[in-house]
């Protein structure tokens, strides 16, 4: 994963470095979004070199335990990116995995493995927060994350009411009650037949939160999932010799050349 990410172009249009953020479209921001959560997964130096490329200014990474965001800036909005799982680091997988739910600190049931992530980095992210909130001109703050750092995105919303989240791969993250404290624009991403979206599974009490925006299996903005479209899906992936079309769907790099696509529309 982590070489497709490497190899991702990331030439930006020089509509979005000279407009402000909030006169982009919504795909365009969407893509800022996708780019950044991409981008959240590498190392620090490519990460700071990357990032500049969209426009900010300013790239910090804030790390601790295994838990990662990267927060940049540009000359008017703040971008919190958290990043994903690592199949190669037991702290990512210990906290996909444990599924007991705890109280978030908003209210509500929430994934005890997600919240842990957010409470190892969030002291750090919130002086950021809080130094951005005391300038005389405040910049307009956005979230986002893939995978993990998509429910640790939707969890850091409960927090902190961005002007928008923007989630991508995201798995169910809490309770019904939880996800009420999310008061801020939701864009939730899923791609085709991607398995992480389906889990944990909504017997045991998850729940999605958010407008689902949902690509089919040729990365075409659909209304909603489909038996026929799944099973397309899965037939296209069997033709590249990939058996496990869940676990390519979730690919970050899919999700970011679909909302090129979007992002082109004017």
């Amino acid at each position: 994963m982590m070489k497709k990410l490497q190899q991702l172009k990331l030439n930006w249009r020089n509509r979005m470095v000279v407009k402000k953020t909030e006169e982009l479209t919504l795909w365009e921001r969407a893509e800022i979004a996708a780019r950044l959560s991409a981008i959240a997964y590498m190392d620090e130096e490519p990460a700071t070199t990357a990032a500049k490329k969209l426009g900010m200014l300013q790239v910090t990474l804030v790390s601790k335990d295994g838990a990662e965001a990267l927060v940049c800036k540009n000359k008017d909005s703040l971008w919190i990116a958290f990043r994903g799982t690592e199949p190669s680091k037991l702290n990512d997988v210990m906290a996909d995995l444990n599924v007991i739910k705890n109280t978030a600190k908003a209210g509500g049931k929430v994934h005890g493995g997600f919240q842990k992530e957010v409470d190892d980095i969030w002291i750090d992210i919130v002086k950021i927060l809080d130094h951005n909130d005391q300038l005389k001109v405040r910049k307009d703050v956005y979230i986002t994350g893939h995978s993990l750092g998509a429910a640790m995105a939707t969890i850091s919303a409960t927090r902190y009411q961005p002007k928008e989240l923007f989630t991508f791969g995201s798995p169910r993250v809490g309770g019904i009650h939880f996800i009420k404290n999310i008061k801020c624009p939701h864009y939730r991403f899923m791609n085709n037949n991607d398995i992480v979206c389906r889990i944990p599974p909504a017997w045991l009490g998850f729940r999605h939160h958010g407008e689902m925006i949902y690509f089919d299996c040729d990365g075409n903005k659909a209304s909603n999932p489909s038996w026929r479209d799944f099973f397309k899906g899965v037939a296209q992936s069997w033709k590249r010799w990939k058996f496990f079309d869940g676990v390519v769907d979730h690919g970050m790099p899919n999700y970011v050349q679909a909302i090129k696509k979007l992002a082109k529309v004017k």
